[in-house]
């Protein structure tokens, strides 16, 4: 799994994202992110959220690429 690297304001944005957030799935997205932007490896990220390696993958992956931190197919929350 590559390194990233969040500037300060990404980080801080997740952040405040994180402490809003009442998903648990897209808090366990922004922790992936977050704790490989900290130099965690892939199968420990997966171990402390309970989700398997590929996963924490496809989250970094939906971040880097799209931003992405919930998933698309969610009904609208009201």
């Amino acid at each position: 799994m590559k390194n990233i690297t969040l500037s300060a304001e990404q980080e801080a944005i997740l952040e405040a994202r994180h402490k809003k957030s009442r998903d648990k799935r897209e808090s366990d997205r922004i922790k992936a992110v977050l704790l490989r932007n900290e130099g965690w490896p892939t199968p420990m990220i997966a171990q402390v959220l309970r989700v398997h390696e590929t996963s924490v993958v496809r989250f970094i992956d939906n971040y880097l690429y799209s931003e992405k931190l919930t998933i698309e197919s969610e009904p609208p929350k009201r």
